[in-house]
């Protein structure tokens, strides 16, 4: 959770859907591109709205409905319920959606077993999940995951010790489990 709220979110829970300043970075960036790079003024809570609703226009329209609809949202949930519901369906990779099935994919771990690293090389695949896999992109992988080792202890969720432990360990991935994700189905009845 620490994870995914420092490098997607960090003030996840001081905002109510919307961060404004972010948003309007963005806004600004897309405008007058004082910045080279393009970034996203989402909240997590907008990007479980793209994510349940599928809805991936590329206008203002659509930003203004996923705003609209993320006030909306924070109004009917609390917080743990957005955390959890937007845990349980982004995408990771591979097909994947949500943080069990991505335990289960890389690690044969079930969530709960991940360590620190594991958990960050999770969270870092978010941003571009096939440049970030870490089965096909575990260079660029490990430098996003760093990031996010860096931003949790920036947040002060991980000990300066605990960055130490774990900015250059290698992942040993065991997707074992791979084959039960991608079992093909070729009867109707099957």
């Amino acid at each position: 959770i620490n994870a995914f709220i420092a490098i997607e979110d960090e003030t996840f829970y001081k905002h109510s859907g919307i961060n404004w300043k972010r948003t309007l970075g963005a806004v600004g960036n897309f405008i007058f591109k004082f910045d080279d790079t393009e970034f996203g003024g989402s909240t997590i809570t907008q990007q479980l709205i793209k994510n349940v609703t599928q809805d991936n226009d590329r206008s203002a329209l659509r930003k203004v409905r996923e705003i609209i609809r993320a006030m909306f949202l924070e109004k009917k949930l609390t917080k743990t319920e957005i955390l959890e519901a937007y845990l349980n369906t982004i995408a990771l990779g591979n097909g994947i959606c949500g943080v069990q099935v991505a335990a289960n994919y890389y690690f044969n771990k079930d969530v709960s077993e991940l360590d620190l690293s594991e958990c960050a090389t999770i969270a870092a695949i978010t941003q571009n999940p096939s440049r970030y896999n870490p089965i096909t992109g575990m260079e660029n992988n490990k430098e996003r995951r760093q990031l996010v080792l860096e931003k949790m202890f920036e947040l002060g969720s991980i000990t300066s010790k605990e960055l130490i432990n774990t900015y250059d360990v290698k992942i040993d991935l065991d997707n074992t489990q791979k084959q039960t994700f991608e079992t093909e189905i070729n009867d109707y009845f099957i």
